[in-house]
């Protein structure tokens, strides 16, 4: 049913409507991983994972209609009082699997296209250069990168690196002690091994909060992307709480127009109208809502 709805919003040009709608603001998509797997695999069973060549038609459609900037770019953006240009669309990346280095950077590389990966530190392990050899096997589905293939990637292309804390640990579930411990040595370990600009954090789960943005704020981050959907104010949108638009592996054609357009952030929103989230929910977006987001805040 919910294929049948995209399309039909995408074939009467509702699609083309909200990106106009939302010209002025940016777009950041929310990947996880890409794969060579032709089907979805035993432990992917979200479906978190974007087979390679839907990921590769996906950004074929980004470069025929949207503007990719960087993360960084957006900000500096704000900053300075700068216009993007219409149709600007951020790509992140959660989790830091492998499967980043050999399946997406590839794609993004003969693109030539920037994208932000946010890394587990803990499951980052020390490593080298990984050499020319990057071919993809299915362990790069459920491993991490590692520090050598990290600064590989930021040396080889447009890539920034950010933080998905130490643990991946629920935030509001851990003391202010644990969070703030979360926060600073994930932040210093990404400094350390990788230098450069304070980087930006995305929140385990999608789940946050305003004390939660305020410690990230004075913790040092850049910014911090949450799992809420809708498009960007490039000013008045909290740079803390920057809405992200979940894709999965069966986002293709009118789907991921529909999630790109900022359609799907809409029927989102109207279906919190007539379902309206309980007292104590979390500020994260409800994956409940009638036309659920690709994936699951649950591997965010």
């Amino acid at each position: 049913m919910k294929r049948i709805i995209f399309a039909l919003l995408h074939g009467v040009g509702v699609t083309r409507l909200a990106a106009w709608w939302n010209r002025k603001r940016v777009i950041i998509l929310c990947y996880h991983g890409v794969t060579e797997r032709g089907t979805r695999g035993p432990t992917d069973p979200h479906g978190i994972h974007v087979p390679r060549p839907l990921f590769e038609s996906q950004l074929d459609y980004l470069r025929s209609r949207y503007h990719v900037v960087s993360l960084r770019d957006y900000l500096a953006a704000r900053r300075e009082g700068r216009k993007l240009p219409d149709y600007s669309v951020v790509l992140t990346f959660d989790d830091g699997f492998r499967n980043f280095l050999t399946a997406a950077a590839p794609c993004l590389a003969r693109r030539k296209m920037p994208a932000s990966i946010f890394i587990i530190t803990n499951n980052t392990a020390e490593g080298g250069d990984p050499g020319p050899d990057r071919a993809w096997t299915p362990a790069d589905d459920r491993t991490h990168l590692s520090w050598g293939e990290v600064r590989a990637l930021v040396s080889g292309q447009d890539i920034e690196v950010g933080s998905h804390t130490c643990s991946h640990t629920r935030l509001p579930a851990l003391s202010p002690e644990e969070t703030g411990r979360e926060l600073r040595d994930s932040y210093a370990a990404v400094v350390e091994n990788l230098g450069g600009a304070p980087p930006a954090l995305s929140y385990p789960k999608g789940e946050y909060s305003a004390v939660l943005s305020r410690l990230a704020r004075a913790t040092g981050y850049a910014c911090a992307v949450t799992a809420d959907g809708g498009a960007n104010d490039p000013a008045r949108t909290d740079p803390f709480a920057l809405g992200r638009t979940l894709i999965g592996d069966k986002d293709g054609g009118a789907a991921f127009a529909v999630r790109v357009s900022g359609v799907r952030d809409w029927l989102a929103r109207l279906g919190s109208i007539f379902s309206p989230r309980a007292p104590g929910a979390s500020s994260a977006r409800a994956e409940d809502a009638p036309l659920p987001a690709a994936g699951s805040a649950e591997n965010l």
